[in-house]
């Protein structure tokens, strides 16, 4: 199936005439409101207070009048009467008996307010569920059609947002209020349909950046990066760590564009790996060729250094190696570059001006090595400090660790990133701005939804997934006679 309500005689053509007749009686009576307000409002002697009740006063005019169309025009797609349509129908697999007689659906939610939609329906055996035809054609799921799905979504994912703040901007746009049960429903109704179309949607937009960047730059890269995120989670309000990811495609060292992941606490956060995982072989199974490189830029957490030891190290497309660059983010280095400046002997200026040359010096070529051979006549020169070699000690042994990952001025002559900076934005972006506002707490499984939703948003991905969220419903089709015998 496409998604599409197809059998005619589920669902019709809109009568021309009646909807004519509609309109001709309606837009009279609009009209004439529309010359009320403006000579109540916009009179002799009127003031900016009569200017702002005379654009209240059309816009819920207007909102009316687009309500009541859509109302009409929804009603108007099935016959008027139960008895011209099939007596059996068949969705999901199962066979289901029409009801003797239409019932109404109140408070139903479109992006002009609440209408009524009257339709027929049906039901598997003698107490199964019921299933409305109609409802199946025009996409409506938790109460709400696609337009307003749309827009509650896209509130939902805003910076910003809470529940109240969302119940309101819902009410400020549509003219219709919605309860917090309705909302939770609609939130986790996109998110389970939006995430299966979620890759897909984010391979697209990485292909259309590639494709553009590789029509007049020379180096392409796709920088691949990921970091955690504490996140206060109900009943207890115990903090676990979200995890974030990104792919970013650079072009002569200028980003063109991020795909966002993010997934709730868990521990290892296994399913942000393995997501993360699938759509980086997707992108280079489609754009490999394309690329100049792909790097993987990330600090030196457990997490993140486990990811490419088990995953990007030895990392294999359709049986075939990639080779991933690994970089250590610059600026996690700099804060061990701190600490050891911190444990030398030094009064304030020669720390501020030591530490402002190293950190230049790690940026050239050779850069590591200088700065490690500056910091041993520095020891030798000065000497620790009382109590700070166990620091020292510690920060030291990162930079030996991980020198062969700190080449960073061979990284900036072909315009990889340096740093994490996208992914730590990413973090504060979809975690931060959205889920940790005062007084939050979330179950995981409602923390996940909010960052399914964010994360589309964020990619520039929404209007394409959702759209294919919709396509993807299962339809509803008519039995023959045969068939239901």
């Amino acid at each position: 199936m496409d998604g599409q309500v197809t059998a005619g005689t589920l669902v019709g053509a809109i009568p021309g005439d009646t909807l004519k007749s509609w309109l001709t009686q309606r837009l009279a009576e609009f009209g004439w409101n529309l010359v009320t307000i403006a000579s109540e409002c916009l009179k002799p002697g009127m003031g900016p207070v009569d200017t702002l009740a005379f654009e209240h006063r059309v816009e819920a005019s207007v909102r009316e009048m687009a309500r009541s169309y859509t109302e009409q025009c929804f009603n108007s797609r099935e016959p008027p009467h139960v008895d011209a349509m099939p007596k059996q129908i068949e969705h999901l697999g199962d066979t289901c008996r029409r009801l003797h007689q239409k019932t109404p659906h109140a408070n139903v939610l479109t992006r002009f307010g609440n209408i009524t939609l009257r339709r027929a329906m049906y039901r598997q055996g003698s107490r199964g569920r019921t299933v409305s035809p109609l409802e199946s054609l025009l996409g409506i799921a938790c109460g709400a059609t696609p337009g307003a799905q749309d827009l509650v979504g896209r509130l939902l994912g805003a910076v910003g947002a809470s529940q109240g703040r969302c119940i309101d901007a819902i009410a400020e746009r549509t003219g219709a209020r919605i309860g917090p049960g309705k909302l939770r429903s609609l939130s986790s109704h996109l998110a389970e349909i939006m995430e299966p179309q979620r890759e897909s949607c984010q391979l697209e937009r990485l292909e259309k950046w590639i494709d553009k960047a590789a029509e007049s730059r020379e180096n392409v890269t796709l920088a691949v990066s990921r970091d955690g995120v504490s996140l206060g989670i109900a009943p207890f309000g115990n903090f676990e760590m979200a995890s974030v990811a990104t792919l970013s495609v650079y072009a002569d060292g200028d980003r063109i564009g991020t795909v966002y992941l993010a997934c709730a606490p868990e521990e290892n956060q296994e399913t942000l790996s393995r997501n993360l995982t699938s759509l980086l072989k997707a992108v280079i199974r489609s754009r490999g060729a394309k690329l100049s490189r792909t790097v993987y830029v990330s600090d030196a957490g457990t997490t993140e250094t486990a990811y490419w030891k088990n995953v990007l190290r030895c990392f294999h497309v359709d049986g075939r190696r990639i080779r991933i660059e690994r970089i250590v983010d610059y600026y996690h280095v700099s804060l061990r570059l701190t600490t050891i400046a911190d444990a030398l002997r030094l009064t304030p200026s020669q720390r501020t001006e030591w530490l402002t040359q190293v950190r230049r010096l790690l940026l050239e070529p050779g850069g590591w090595g200088r700065v490690m051979r500056s910091i041993s006549g520095m020891v030798r020169e000065h000497g620790i400090s009382p109590g700070s070699e166990e620091d020292f000690g510690t920060a030291n042994r990162y930079l030996h660790r991980y020198r062969r990952f700190m080449n960073y001025a061979e990284y900036r002559r072909h315009g990889s990133p340096i740093g994490s900076g996208i992914v730590e934005s990413a973090c504060k972006q979809i975690v931060t701005e959205r889920l940790k506002l005062s007084g939050m707490r979330w179950s995981h499984a409602g923390a996940q939804q909010i960052m399914t939703l964010r994360s589309i948003l964020l990619s520039q991905t929404w209007e394409t997934t959702f759209r294919k969220s919709l396509i993807a419903r299962p339809a509803v089709s008519v039995l023959t006679p045969a068939q239901a015998a």
